[in-house]
Order: structure tokens, then C-alpha cells, then sequence
């Protein structure tokens, strides 16, 4: 019986030195199966399978195919938008091929065409983002058309950024033509002390984590953010540096539900305070004290209407002083042009709550009549 078994093994270990000859030592054989992997990826991108193209997408990026690239841009140029909305079914595989295909362009920080990355912006927000933002010679043209459409404070920060560093004519004009100085005006009874009290924040609501794609490899899915800090155990990766930096956050979450640009419940920030940062970015070299707010708390204590109306006048023109001083400052810098300038018009809205424990008399509004001033009343209560 013990002679049977050892001529087994001696047959099994002949096999197996004959089966490993000395060319096909350990390197070799991996050697060879990349070389095997990227005969596949580079077939399957040829493909008109959407799925076949998803895999080859995905071993371009985890094996780092950077020959295949122009491939990967060619599927990109490719690509048409479904008039289907909300995709379903095999409707939906080109659109999530592209999915990876993006995925691996992002990873491998490849260089897209400026129009291919911005036709994506509707469908594939963050990505074309992240592709224009990338790009060694972003269009303006494509820049502003994102800049004017961003729903979410991060797509509108991001482009505004690259804007902002470039010196792009007309970037100030935009800013100012949409710009709100908001003053907040409490009234309170003589003594009364106590403040508004901070608001409220809330949490993020990023990807849409769900079951993987039977069939289909994972694919990394994103989502700008100017608050990378909100997430910490959430790896972020540096885009665009600014008043307000943006990074993106990269997730597998196993869902091939992609995000469109909109606000979320973590799109913290006001837009015209992001307006005045910019503003007074631009004048900083000519006026290192500029003065413009987008903001400003007003409290008042109640000693009848005159006073009050005095008080209120007192700020507002305060505030319409400080934004002709920014127009004149930005053409003298060249920053806006004489035509330019000659059309701006500060806006100010006021937001008055009464804080008052007597309120049968209504405190009254301001400046009706007035097309530069909007007047609207919040409920005044007092808080600890």
C-alpha cells in the first residue's frame, strides 16, 4: 500500500515540475496575464455590448491601462443622452457603462475634450465637473454656461473657482447683476438682551447605497463638496482651491445610482455670500479694506417709529455706499468694464422680526416704493 502511495506522489511531483518550466517563474506568469487582461479590456471597449464595455472600463482602471485611454474617450464622445427619463432596464446600460467609463477617466486623471466633459454636465454632473475642472485649458464659454445653470452651492463653487483664477472677463459683472446685501433687523423692547441664537445644521445625504448590478464590476460613484471636512472617515480628494476649496468624495456603494446636480441636505452656505468672498477677492490688491457684506444683523430697540426708520435708513445707505465704492473700485482694476459698470444696481433685501412683547402695534415696513429694497417680515421668537 505505502509502495503505491509514494509512486503517487512521485508522478504528481514529475507533473508538476514538468508543467512549470524555468520561463514561467512567478513574474512571468503575471507578466503574461496583464498582457491577457489588456487584450480583453482593449476588446471589450470595441464592444457594443454595454456591459462588455463596463468591464473593460473597470480593468483599464484597476490595471491602470493609461495606452487604452483614447479608447475611453471615444465612448465618451460617443455618447448620447436617453430622452427616457428615469432610465430603466437595458435603457439604462449605456448609461452606466459610462458610468465606469468616467469612473476609470477620473481615477486615471485623464485629459477629455472641454466639449465632451461638458455635454455630461446634465446627466453625469460631478464628473464633468471634475474633467472641466481638470482640464489644462478649461473653456470660459463652458465654465459660465455651468456657473449660470449649478443648482448645488459645490457644482456653482467649483466652476466659480477655476472663474475666479483665470480673471475670466465678465465674471464680475455676473457676480454683481445677481448680488443681494441682506440686513436681518431685530426689534427688541429697551433692555431686552438677547439674541437671535444660531441655527440649526443638518446632516448629509450623500450616495444611494443599494445592491451591485448582477453581472457588473463595482464603479466608483461622486459627489463635490466645499465641506470636506463634514465627513472625515470619508476619503476627499482636492480639486480647486479658493475662498471656498472644493473636493470630491469617491464611493463604491454598490448602486449604479448616479447623482444629478441639486441642492442637498448638506449644501450649506448662502450664494451671495460666496458672491461678496469673490467680489472682494477680486479688489483686494487695489482696496485690502473693502467693506462689502452680504450679511448683516441690525438690532434695534424700540423707541417708537421715527427712530427706527432713521436707523434702518442709516444702514441701508451704508450698504449702497459700500457696493458703488466696490463698482468704482472693480473698473478701475479692469475688472468690469465701463459698460459694465454703468448697469449695476445695488439690491438689498430686509428681514425684520419682532421681538417684542407688545406687538399690537405693527412695527412697519421700510422703503416701500423703493424697486432697490425688498421688505419681508419673519416670526420673532425669542430664544434662550
Amino acid at each position: 500500500m505505502w509502495r503505491a502511495t509514494v509512486a503517487s506522489f512521485i508522478v504528481l511531483a514529475t507533473a508538476l515540475n514538468a508543467q512549470q518550466s524555468p520561463a514561467e517563474e512567478p513574474a512571468a506568469l503575471l507578466a503574461a496575464d496583464m498582457q491577457r487582461r489588456a487584450a480583453w479590456a482593449a476588446e471589450w471597449l470595441r464592444s457594443e455590448d454595454p456591459k462588455r464595455v463596463a468591464w473593460g472600463a473597470y480593468l483599464v482602471r484597476v490595471d491602470r491601462l493609461t495606452d487604452l485611454i483614447p479608447q475611453l474617450i471615444q465612448k465618451v464622445a460617443a455618447y448620447r443622452s436617453s430622452s427616457q427619463v428615469p432610465l430603466s432596464g437595458q435603457e439604462r446600460d449605456p448609461h452606466d457603462a459610462l458610468l465606469v467609463v468616467l469612473d476609470t477617466l477620473v481615477e486615471l486623471r485623464a485629459t477629455v475634450p472641454v466639449e465632451d466633459a461638458r455635454k455630461l454636465y446634465p446627466e453625469f454632473y460631478a464628473q464633468a465637473v471634475i474633467l472641466l475642472v481638470r482640464s489644462p485649458e478649461p473653456s470660459e464659454r463652458a465654465l459660465f454656461e455651468i456657473f449660470d445653470q449649478a443648482k448645488a452651492n459645490w457644482t456653482w463653487l467649483a466652476v466659480g473657482n477655476v472663474l475666479r483664477q483665470k480673471y475670466a472677463a465678465g465674471f464680475a459683472a455676473r457676480l454683481l447683476s445677481q448680488f443681494t446685501q441682506h440686513i436681518s433687523v431685530a426689534v427688541r423692547d429697551a433692555g431686552d438682551t438677547r439674541g437671535i441664537g444660531p441655527g440649526s445644521g443638518s446632516e448629509c445625504g450623500l450616495f444611494s447605497w443599494g445592491r451591485p448590478k448582477q453581472g457588473w464590476p463595482p464603479v466608483g460613484m461622486y459627489q463635490l463638496t466645499q465641506l470636506a471636512w463634514r465627513i472625515p472617515w470619508l476619503p476627499n480628494t482636492f480639486l480647486v482651491d479658493g475662498e471656498a476649496p472644493v473636493h470630491y468624495w469617491r464611493a463604491e456603494p454598490g448602486s449604479y445610482n448616479n447623482w444629478s446636480d441639486g441642492r442637498g441636505t448638506c449644501d450649506d452656505g448662502d450664494r451671495d455670500q460666496y458672491r461678496a468672498q469673490y467680489l472682494r477677492s477680486l479688489m483686494q490688491f487695489y482696496l485690502p479694506n473693502v467693506d462689502l457684506e452680504s450679511h448683516r444683523e441690525m438690532h434695534l430697540r424700540w423707541e417708537g417709529e421715527a427712530s427706527y426708520r432713521r436707523q434702518i435708513g442709516i444702514i441701508v445707505e451704508e450698504e449702497r455706499a459700500s457696493f458703488k465704492r466696490s463698482v468704482s473700485v472693480l473698473q478701475q482694476s479692469g475688472r468690469l468694464t465701463a459698460v459694465e459698470a454703468a448697469v449695476q444696481q445695488p439690491r438689498i433685501e430686509i428681514v425684520l422680526r419682532d421681538y417684542r412683547k407688545d406687538q399690537s402695534t405693527a412695527v412697519p415696513a421700510v422703503f416701500e416704493g423703493d424697486p432697490g429694497v425688498k421688505f419681508r417680515r419673519e416670526p420673532g421668537e425669542a430664544r434662550p
